[in-house]
């Protein structure tokens, strides 16, 4: 792709890292971005910057939050004794837009996958182990996908 401008290049090359976004697309974003008034392209940088200055995750459940414990953990109308393990943030996310489940989460980041080098010690499950040991856990729900991890032999 030809650019005019090496500073447009550059904005397409750094919206296309963004994942689901090829060059087509982060062209069709940063041109569009260029049409705006500037405030809208500063309210928008401004957002992005506090979020990854500001957000935080869940002391507890590894959740994203505003503070150093979510919403969801120190709701008291929330079921404490009964938690749901996900993979990811998103899956919080989409259990909540249900609004069925009044437990709380415990978010892994991400599933074992001896391929790309993530084991257990990359993810959440100790302090999961430690959130049962202490007791008061009566339910575990286990809410992750059902996809395997191939080994390297291709089977």
């Amino acid at each position: 792709m030809e650019f005019s401008s090496k500073l447009l290049e550059k904005a397409v090359h750094e919206m296309a890292q963004l994942p689901g976004i090829g060059k087509r697309t982060a062209l069709r974003l940063v041109l569009h971005l260029l049409k705006q008034p500037k405030e809208h392209t500063q309210f928008l940088t401004s957002a992005l910057q506090a979020a990854r200055e500001d957000v935080q995750f869940c002391s507890s459940c590894h959740n994203i939050s505003d503070f150093s414990t979510c919403e969801i953990c120190v709701n008291p109308a929330r079921n404490h004794q009964l938690i749901c393990v996900v993979e990811d943030i998103r899956d919080v996310m989409a259990i909540e837009n249900t609004r069925q489940f009044k437990g709380i989460y415990h978010v892994l980041g991400g599933k074992i996958s001896p391929i790309e080098g993530v084991g257990p010690a990359q993810l959440n499950i100790t302090t999961l182990v430690e959130k049962v040991k202490q007791g008061g856990v009566q339910e575990l729900i286990f809410a992750l996908s059902s996809t395997m991890a191939r080994n390297c032999s291709g089977r």
